[in-house]
């Protein structure tokens, strides 16, 4: 084994071990870190393949061996999704997202599943003819199309609504742990996506250097060692109460995840019974006493079941009761602020921008949509 495939070895198994460690640990709860442990898993893999072809010890396992396999397609979405999980994207985005996610995980799996049909004989066949090495340099992937498509335009999709999110995000916080993750973060993502679009010309420089036609799997593992060793710092520091950064949820709660669902039961439950959400002074101490616990397990059980804080818990509650104020017909002659305070909210500001969170929709553009009426 040379070099290249010990250090690429090394870095795909503590990619892979971190990842699982952590999401054990966590036992699958969404810390805010959920997804960069995809990530670790999705690279850490992609990692261990490269080394696998560069070291040609897929030939002792070549059921392994899947061309045109989709790990930028699955790192994006990851991506995406973390970037949601520390900006703390309206719900019903994310939603989308996880979907988006799911779409990608399920065609990634198919093309899997659909190798695996190969008789391994033809994939050693397939994987002789590749290693005669009679190519002139590395190969072109832009005269593919559908590598284009992988690895420019469904990037860039990702990267627009990203940056978009990102934007918004940074004009409206003074969470500043957050705000450096995320630059440090976006300044990942670039790298990853430049990394991907001239890996060709990279590719080149070093063939007219070593003269070597496979170079592409050297530069590979070099890079995506080098990436894993970054999202691997973050995951660690995180986890060890860095102030650098957010940290992760919940790393040292003694709640499991069946308290976690007893605790939001019995605030839906009381909440819904006592009509509690049109108390507008009604805080975190006030329902956590209510149900028998405290103000820390009720908001730990809020953010890992229903994956929101305390404020848009009750606010989604009040949005829907504005909604019903609203198409009633007896409240015409109420103005919104009026309808916004029946439902609970402080101020007609506060009932907006709830609304908007909550719907996507102003008041006046739910009414539009449902009734007619401009309010």
């Amino acid at each position: 084994m040379d070099l290249i495939t010990i250090v690429g070895s090394g870095f795909g198994l503590v990619a892979i071990f971190l990842a699982l460690f952590f999401l054990f640990q966590k036992k699958f709860q969404n810390d805010g870190y959920l997804y960069l442990y995809g990530c670790l898993i999705v690279l850490g893999l992609e990692l261990l393949y490269k080394v696998l072809i560069l070291s040609r010890a897929i030939f002792d396992i070549p059921w392994v061996y899947i061309p045109g396999r989709l790990h930028n397609l699955l790192v994006y979405p990851l991506l995406l999704l973390f970037f949601s999980s520390i900006t703390n994207l309206n719900p019903r985005f994310r939603r989308w997202y996880r979907f988006v996610l799911y779409g990608f995980g399920l065609y990634a799996l198919y093309v899997f599943l659909h190798v695996l049909t190969i008789p391994s004989q033809s994939k050693m066949e397939m994987l002789q003819l590749f290693y005669q090495d009679k190519r002139p340099g590395p190969y072109n992937y832009w005269r593919n199309p559908i590598s284009l498509l992988k690895s420019t335009l469904i990037p860039l999709a990702f990267l627009s609504v990203i940056g978009i999110q990102f934007y918004r995000f940074r004009k409206g916080t003074s969470d500043r742990p957050s705000v450096r993750l995320l630059n440090l973060l976006s300044l990942i993502i670039i790298v990853y996506f430049l990394f991907n679009q001239f890996s060709n010309s990279i590719y080149r420089m070093v063939h007219d250097v070593s003269g070597y036609s496979m170079v592409e799997w050297p530069v590979d593992i070099g890079f995506l060692s080098f990436l894993i060793l970054l999202f691997s710092i973050l995951a660690l520091m995180v986890n060890t109460g860095s102030v650098l950064f957010p940290t992760a949820k919940y790393s040292r709660s003694s709640l499991s995840s069946a308290s976690y669902r007893v605790i939001v039961d019995k605030a839906k439950r009381i909440i819904e019974d006592d009509l509690l959400y049109k108390k507008e002074s009604l805080s975190l101490s006030e329902l956590s006493a209510l149900i028998g616990t405290n103000p820390k397990y009720l908001s730990q059980s809020i953010n890992a079941k229903l994956d929101c804080n305390f404020v848009d818990f009750v606010n989604g509650y009040r949005v829907e009761e504005a909604k019903r104020l609203m198409l009633n017909p007896a409240n015409r002659s109420f103005t919104l602020e009026a309808i916004g305070s029946l439902a609970g909210f402080t101020s007609k500001s506060g009932f907006f921008r709830a609304f908007k969170k909550a719907t996507g929709m102003t008041p006046n553009q739910f009414l539009t949509s449902r009734t007619g009426i401009n309010s």
